[in-house]
């Protein structure tokens, strides 16, 4: 049995539909019988319980981000970092869903349905997060600190949304209470201002939330401080702003945190160690509660067992250093079928992990968690915030992590980085530590768009300067705001 809380992720999905019934059964006037069976928005929010629901469904458009088709195709571990020099698309052949291909060679058009599904879910998750935080004041609590920390992962949860728009569109309607249909249509705020936003909920979340350290296991899965002080530390290293990274950086190190074994980070064992800052939590023992991550990268072998999406490439492979166990600790070899022949070991089933092929709800409802922000990610964003500054600390830092990956073999072998280190080469060994670290992750793409890179290393494979570096927005979602939103340069 795996260490989370499943009734949570289970009444993730309940409280979500539930939440979307009242919503839909307000909105036709001439449906004025009692609701039966399910909350309409005029009865609910009564109750600290009926709080802890709403903020149960308000975590589900994450959960669902990772889940089927189209959503877990618009997520960044597919269409995030497909089209980078570490990922291909793969798949059955070249035209094997050719809306991926479309990122691969950055020709996307503003029908791409995966970007409305991005849209979709992540605004879906902005307006749930806005019903707790315009509803919480009407409820009366017992538990005073209970009431903070819901209001606060209210905040994390509208942060983390507006993020996962922020990275893929550029500025977006920025929405801080729900609003009635007809008003609903508003003009995208700029770049500037939706990370201005983004950080204004963050630091609402850091000043109340908990640390999971201080909770039982069955907080795993509820943003706590140390989420929210990773992804400030992440927003700020996006915004270039390394003064912020460095200071969010030290806060979240005061926090129990350690690296752990190599061979266990992505492994059952490895979910909420004292490595993981933050991951959504699956589980396939019910329906439709389990992730499709690992069958759409797994290889599409005869025995039916993946997609073969999101391949790892030779030039990746190639960046490991001799010896280095994370080549083999991170990716495995098919060469039976199209493709690279690589692929991404952090999402698979036995024989290259601990995890099973789900025997419940279809081979999309996997039960491994997916990781989102790891300390070994915060420790390389910490060295190359004061590498200028501090050379010698940031080779430090750097050096943790690559002692972790070299575990008990010789020193020569991914050997530390002399303390004398500094300037562009010592970048240059930073950027190399999160490409062979964070590999299969779903930050190549925003890596090379944030350091300026991009235009030199994917301009190769079809990326276009001040075009690509963020995707079109929906048609449809311009259709149905009268042409209110502005297109970007599609």
């Amino acid at each position: 049995m795996k260490n989370i809380n499943n009734k949570f992720i289970k009444a993730i999905r309940y409280f979500s539909v539930v939440l979307v019934i009242g919503l839909a059964s307000c909105s036709k006037d001439y449906l004025e019988i009692d609701a039966f069976g399910s909350p309409v928005v005029e009865n609910f929010y009564k109750t600290p319980a009926d709080m802890e629901q709403a903020l149960t469904a308000a975590y589900n458009p994450m959960r669902e981000q990772y889940t089927s088709f189209g959503q877990v195709w618009s997520s960044d571990l597919f269409m995030g970092d497909i089209g980078t020099d570490d990922i291909e698309k793969g798949g059955l052949s070249l035209a094997d869903i050719p809306f991926l291909l479309q990122k691969q060679e950055y020709t996307l058009t503003t029908n791409n349905p995966y970007l409305n599904f991005r849209w979709d879910i992540n605004f879906r998750g902005v307006l749930y997060a806005n019903l707790v935080l315009d509803n919480i004041d009407k409820v009366t609590f017992t538990d005073a600190n209970r009431k903070k920390e819901i209001a606060a992962e209210a905040y994390f949860l509208r942060a983390y949304y507006n993020f996962s728009l922020v990275t893929f569109f550029g500025g977006v309607p920025l929405y801080d209470k729900p609003l009635p249909y007809e008003q609903a249509n508003i003009p995208r705020a700029s770049k500037a201002d939706t990370y201005t936003f983004i950080e204004q909920d963050l630091l609402k979340a850091i000043q109340d939330l908990p640390s999971r350290f201080t909770k039982p296991s069955s907080y795993q899965g509820h943003a706590d401080k140390g989420a929210a002080l990773g992804f400030m530390m992440r927003v700020s290293l996006y915004q270039n702003k390394m003064d912020k990274v460095k200071q969010y950086g030290e806060e979240l190190f005061k926090l129990p945190y350690e690296l752990v074994a190599l061979n266990t980070i992505f492994q059952p064992l490895g979910e909420w160690s004292k490595e993981s800052v933050f991951e959504i939590n699956y589980s396939s023992n019910t329906s439709a509660l389990g992730t499709a991550v690992p069958k759409q990268m797994m290889p599409r072998t005869t025995d039916g067992q993946g997609f073969g999406f999101s391949q790892i490439k030779q030039n990746l492979v190639d960046e490991y250093e001799p010896n280095d166990p994370r080549l083999s600790a991170f990716i495995f070899d098919d060469t039976r079928v199209y493709g690279t022949g690589h692929y991404n070991k952090k999402y698979a089933w036995k024989p290259f992990s601990g995890y099973s092929i789900p025997t419940v709800g279809g081979q999309l409802n996997s039960d491994q968690n997916v990781r989102l922000i790891r300390l070994a990610d915060a420790y390389l964003m910490y060295a190359e915030a004061i590498y200028k500054d501090d050379p010698a600390t940031a080779v430090q830092y750097v050096n943790k992590v690559r002692t972790r990956a070299r575990g008990t073999a010789l020193p020569t072998v991914v050997p530390d980085l002399p303390l004398t280190l500094n300037g562009q080469p010592l970048l240059n060994a930073i950027y190399h530590e999160r490409r062979v670290e964070l590999a299969g992750e779903g930050l190549r793409f925003q890596d090379l768009i944030r350091t300026g890179r991009a235009k030199t290393i994917l301009a190769p494979l079809g990326f276009v300067e001040n075009k690509n570096e963020v995707m079109p927005i929906p048609q449809t979602q311009i259709d149905l705001s009268n042409k209110i939103l502005t297109q970007n340069n599609y």
